[in-house]
């Protein structure tokens, strides 16, 4: 997706599911939902980030990477942020950050399509990450579902797909609540909390792609 494209898709109203909006503060890219609102951010965005990764540190550590103490630092999401909107600007990978309306400034999670290929594949994978206190709302449903449509729509992918870890299942019931069927499993798929692991693999055709 060019600049020129973005800028004009900033200008029309989408599929039901969402909308593309001016950028919020700190963004290069909003779409909101029904109760959302979906960004990609710049660096400017990394206390708001910060914030939220310390906020759920230890409820996301048995789901993720082990990180240690310098990436909870501004200075260390900073980097990250700018490898986002790097990868943003290949065209590699749409990071969004999720906040309610009525709270901006509080991110309450993280919805990541990366890994996009083009060509004869036209896929990519997708992860995603919610607050502990915002769990049981649909709010990562909802979120999945529009940034689903959005990468359909606009970079025009045939397959998305997640792993997920067996053991949580509240991922595992989101992405099948979304379209998501199980095709299969990868034994020692991701290093997760210190050890390779295996993942049940999940995928999402786009409906509107012809066999």
């Amino acid at each position: 997706m060019t600049h020129q494209t973005a800028m004009h898709l900033m200008m029309r109203k989408t599929m039901a599911r969402f909308e593309i909006i001016p950028p919020v503060k700190g963004s290069v890219l909003s779409i909101e939902t029904k109760r959302l609102i979906l960004s990609v951010y710049k660096p400017s965005a990394a206390q708001a980030v910060t914030d939220y990764l310390v906020r759920n540190r230890a409820f996301h550590k048995p789901f993720q990477l082990r990180h240690g103490e310098r990436y909870f630092t501004i200075a260390e999401q900073k980097s990250y942020l700018k490898s986002d909107l790097q990868m943003f600007n290949r065209n590699t990978q749409v990071a969004f950050w999720i906040t309610l309306p009525e709270d901006p400034d509080r991110i309450i999670g993280r919805l990541s399509f990366y890994s996009l290929i083009g060509g004869a594949m036209n896929s990519c994978f997708v992860g995603y990450h919610l607050d502990e206190k915002a769990q049981g709302n649909g709010y990562m449903s909802e979120a999945l579902l529009a940034g689903c449509d959005f990468m359909f729509k606009y970079y025009r992918l045939h397959r998305i797909e997640a792993d997920i870890l067996p053991t949580n299942e509240r991922s595992l019931s989101c992405a099948t609540r979304c379209g998501f069927e199980k095709m299969g499993y990868n034994e020692r798929f991701m290093e997760i909390d210190g050890r390779y692991q295996d993942h049940v693999m999940l995928v999402k055709l786009n409906p509107s792609v012809e066999m």
